[in-house]
């Protein structure tokens, strides 16, 4: 990551800088390019029932083990270095993980861990401190599948080449939680701490991450992902990537995305509600020209966003879609890639927040924008195609400031006289018909610096 942060405490004190590294400054991914060049193969036939011959080479079945000062590796396919199973207990300290194995099966290494470099089963526990865990030519570091299966990583550092090469990886159930880690992964797909079907729960503190692959996020939110005092960076995909009804809660985080979005939250089969974004004292910044802070598709969710930061160069902070996206996680579906999908149904409250930028809904999508706790908020609300929705809520604390000419269907304000929304000589049109608009009686105000709220 190589990152360079600069501090100005006070106006007579000279500007510091200092740097975040991470594994890739120590391994240099240009020696791994042939494996962080894999495009994965997911056309395989589905496995619904975990397979009983998961090989590793070091196994811990029943009972407890604690193991100090040690090396463990492994060079073959499909092979993981240590396998906890069984109810087993196993601790880990000051130890090295090294594995090399490809995996014939991605699909097999995504549900069930197979090739993993440490994988933890069928409720059995692991506890994992000051271990360096070095995997190549695809595979996750550590692995967490089944209910009653919990494994904590503390103090480590993690390193992959490959595809599905995630950094902490828990499924069926799993449950990882990970303290002051180093993660970096090159592969394609290849995500610092993800959850997969039917789902897993991931929890990180104090750490820093480093994603390059395309398709890699910091976060693959499929069940639970609470992360608090991360630093991360996704070279070519979102901090976020959730599908379905899961949750995902970020709490004084710093995080970069170079592809699709701050975030990418969609649903990859049929529409789902229940889906939920946290984003508490956090900031998220996205590097493409085009790169939304927060893109929805095909998903009814609701987000908070508390003390908040969206930096972006395409000037938008959220979009609702009529989309999904790919297989390969690299770019938004169009109608033609599926067209039995449903428009996004997106609900956020704004709390302590200052943000900039536009909010865009295509194809019969609507965002639902409430603004408290002295928020302010400068932009404008338009369609990118077709009919859309959006309505706009704002207590007498906070503030909007109109980058552009705007049509909403609900306005509401605590202010009645609307004295907090600032005009700028543009047009606030909303619905005189619509339920929580029905209290301005259809008249036309006029706005703070020019332009004025009307009916339509």
């Amino acid at each position: 990551m190589s990152s360079l942060f600069s501090l100005l405490a006070l106006p007579a004190v000279a500007l510091a800088t200092f740097t975040v590294n991470d594994p890739s400054d120590v391994i240099p991914p240009s020696d791994w390019a042939a494996d962080n060049a894999i495009v994965p193969d997911y056309n395989t036939p589905f496995i619904s029932v975990q397979p009983s011959d998961i090989l590793a080479a070091y196994v811990f079945e029943n009972g407890s083990t604690t193991v100090s000062h040690n090396t463990f590796t492994v060079d073959a396919n499909d092979t993981s270095v240590i396998l906890v199973a069984d109810g087993a207990d196993l601790g880990l300290s000051h130890v090295d993980v090294v594995k090399y194995g490809y995996s014939s099966n991605l699909l097999q290494a995504s549900f069930y861990g197979f090739n993993a470099a440490i994988n933890v089963a069928n409720a059995s526990t692991a506890t994992i401190k000051n271990t360096n865990i070095t995997v190549h030519n695809g595979a996750a570091n550590v692995y967490a599948y089944g209910t009653d299966t919990v494994v904590y990583v503390d103090n480590s550092w993690l390193y992959s080449s490959g595809p599905v090469s995630h950094g902490l990886y828990a499924s069926g159930n799993g449950t990882i939680i990970g303290r002051n880690l180093q993660h970096y992964s090159g592969g394609h797909r290849s995500s610092s701490f993800s959850g997969d079907s039917p789902k897993g729960d991931v929890f990180v503190y104090d750490s820093v991450a480093h994603s390059s692959g395309i398709g890699s996020a910091t976060y693959y939110a499929l069940g639970t992902i609470y992360a608090e005092n991360v630093l991360s960076r996704s070279d070519n995909g979102p901090v976020v990537f959730m599908d379905g009804t899961q949750n995902a809660t970020l709490i004084n985080c710093d995080a970069t995305a170079g592809l699709l979005g701050g975030v990418a939250i969609f649903s990859s089969a049929v529409r789902t509600s229940g889906a939920t974004l946290t984003l508490r004292d956090t900031k998220i910044t996205t590097l493409g020209d085009t790169m939304p802070g927060l893109w929805f598709g095909n998903t009814i969710i609701d987000v908070t966003l508390e003390n908040a930061q969206l930096v972006t160069s395409s000037g938008v902070l959220v979009v609702a879609n009529y989309s999904q996206i790919t297989q390969d996680f690299d770019y938004y579906a169009s109608y033609a890639d599926n067209s039995a999908l449903q428009p996004a149904e997106v609900s956020m409250t704004v709390k302590a927040s200052t943000l900039t930028g536009d909010l865009v809904a295509y194809n019969g999508s609507s965002i639902s924008w409430t603004l408290n706790d002295y928020s302010t908020w400068t932009g404008a609300a338009y369609s990118g195609y077709g009919d859309v929705s959006f309505d706009v809520a704002l207590d007498r604390h906070s503030t909007w400031t109109l980058a552009n000419t705007t049509t909403v269907q609900n306005l509401t304000d605590s202010d009645s006289t609307l004295s907090n929304i600032v005009g700028n000589g543009y047009t606030l049109y909303y619905n005189a018909s619509a339920v929580l608009s029905q209290w301005l009686n259809g008249t036309t105000v006029s706005l703070t610096g020019g332009g004025s709220a009307q009916p339509i």
